[in-house]
């Protein structure tokens, strides 16, 4: 019993010793500073550059493809490019793709939302890749990113 107490006691001392020696050390690497310093001290509020820019969902302007959306659906029907594996099992359907028009007007960051099969979602990203620029939204004025949905729709005839 003399023993497991003087073993508890020993570890608490440790435990204290250890506290005691930490904290001291804290102080001495921290620099001291005088009431009239932190009483002079101001807080300072610096403005960053919003250097990336925020992406829309909707916007006053919204982006348009040049010659419209007719000359759109005429491009993705015009160079869509329908896999032969999907072909060969006949597979169909609608991928939902969404992209971000930028402030200069072009095409990045396309995703599939909804997709199919992998053959036809990596066809419907490549016709989203190649789109080519577009006369970019506008939110107060400012040529602002936008998001941007497309369903390209994989049909057999």
């Amino acid at each position: 019993m003399k023993k497991t107490l003087l073993s508890s006691m020993i570890i608490i001392l440790m435990g204290l010793l250890g506290a005691c020696s930490s904290n001291t050390s804290d102080k001495a690497s921290l620099p001291e500073q005088s009431a009239s310093e932190n009483e002079t001290a101001t807080p300072v509020a610096i403005e960053v550059p919003d250097t990336l820019g925020k992406t829309y969902d909707a916007v006053e302007v919204m982006p348009e493809f040049p010659g419209g959306t007719e000359a759109l659906l005429s491009f993705i029907k015009g160079n869509l490019k329908y896999p032969q594996k999907a072909i060969d099992e006949q597979t169909e359907g609608r991928v939902i793709v969404q992209f971000v028009i930028d402030k200069t007007g072009k095409v990045s960051s396309p995703e599939v939302i909804r997709g199919v099969t992998s053959e036809l979602d990596q066809a419907a990203l490549d016709i989203v890749s190649a789109l080519p620029d577009w006369k970019p939204g506008e939110q107060d004025g400012q040529k602002v990113n936008v998001k941007y949905t497309l369903p390209v729709v994989f049909k057999l005839i």
